[in-house]
């Protein structure tokens, strides 16, 4: 069952290019974007009212669109404008427009009751152009429903071993230690120090040994928001286990959205970077090719994992102590869909 009252991550805003028309598909939604004159972006059903033609091959006339197939147009705010041969247009003659905002970088769309949209409750993200840090971005497409990529990103402890040579390398304590999970508006906040870290690469410059305070906010439907502190060794001590004071020797940061497309495909956007006093941008492409590397790890066993389920959709998985928050997490999605 989709949970059409929330916002969904539709696109970045470097992809809604002016002049051209963008297909998108959001639980199972088929929806058309494009960009206005006054700088704004229009969501609409990508379906002609007529004969059920995707209006995402149609054209761009000014800020109106064209169905290519019979003609008929369509302004902005989802009315017909114009039926070629025909003077009456009929007030069924439209198309549904879907709310939607532009926070951070990110297009999001609200795909359920429009009276009901409240662009407040979209958690705040960093622009990719923001002068204070530097970022990169992009983006993967899964075989696989978006709740395997969620309990992905609500168990970390997979970090020590599906990526051992890359996001967890030398650090066993994320599948050794629990992080401490509490509950947040629509989502779980989750807290966790790891000691005795050895940096590698550029970050030896940090020191021989730092101490690591991971924290990140997970919501619905999938927006994974990351923060990752590196501090002098001792620090975790001195914060008596909570989250520390001051400024950290270097601030990771990691923001990601899972959009379900459909029940057996996934959209995933990512974007990693630091503080722009942090790194410089030769080094921010090696870290961004390392987290790419990761995602595409995850990327090839969540699939497998989508493969085997479906082969047997009425096995039951093994449950341990890592799957704290995917179950909680889970319990909050079906309580949402009730």
């Amino acid at each position: 069952m989709w949970i059409r009252n929330a916002w969904y991550v539709a696109a970045w805003t470097h992809e809604i290019e002016p002049g051209r028309i963008h297909a998108r598909t959001i639980i199972d939604q088929p929806l058309v974007l494009f960009a206005t004159s006054d700088g704004g972006i229009v969501a609409l059903e990508d379906r002609c009212p007529h004969r059920f033609a995707p209006l995402s091959l149609g054209r761009l006339e000014g800020d109106a669109l064209r169905c290519m197939y019979h003609g008929l147009k369509f302004a902005p705010d989802g009315t017909c404008i114009e039926i070629p041969g025909q003077k009456l247009i009929p007030r069924s003659a439209c198309v549904r427009r879907f709310p939607l905002a532009v926070v951070g970088s990110w297009v999001w769309i609200w795909m359920g009751d429009a009276a009901k949209a409240d662009p407040a409750t979209i958690p705040p993200t960093l622009a990719l152009d923001d002068p204070a840090y530097r970022l990169q971005a992009g983006q993967l497409d899964y075989d696989a429903h978006y709740l395997l990529i969620d309990d992905n990103l609500l168990d970390l402890s997979h970090l020590s071993f599906a990526h051992e040579k890359t996001l967890g390398m030398d650090m066993p304590q994320w599948a050794d230690m629990r992080p401490r999970m509490s509950p947040i508006d629509r989502g779980l906040r989750f807290e966790r120090w790891h000691t005795g870290h050895h940096p590698r690469g550029f970050m030896k410059k940090l020191g021989a040994e730092v101490d690591v305070w991971t924290t990140y906010d997970f919501v619905f439907p999938g927006i994974f928001l990351q923060r990752t502190a590196f501090f002098p060794a001792g620090t975790a001590a001195a914060s008596g286990s909570t989250a520390p004071q001051g400024e950290p020797l270097f601030w990771r940061i990691d923001e990601q959205a899972v959009t379900p497309v459909s029940p057996r495909t996934s959209r995933y956007f990512y974007a990693v970077g630091t503080r722009a006093q942090d790194i410089d941008p030769d080094k921010l492409e090696r870290l961004y090719a390392v987290t790419t590397t990761a995602f595409h790890e995850d990327k090839r066993i969540i699939e497998g994992q989508q493969k085997l389920i479906d082969l047997e959709p009425g096995r039951t998985m093994l449950p341990t102590s890592l799957d704290a928050g995917p179950t909680q997490f889970r319990k909050l999605v079906e309580a949402m869909a009730r």
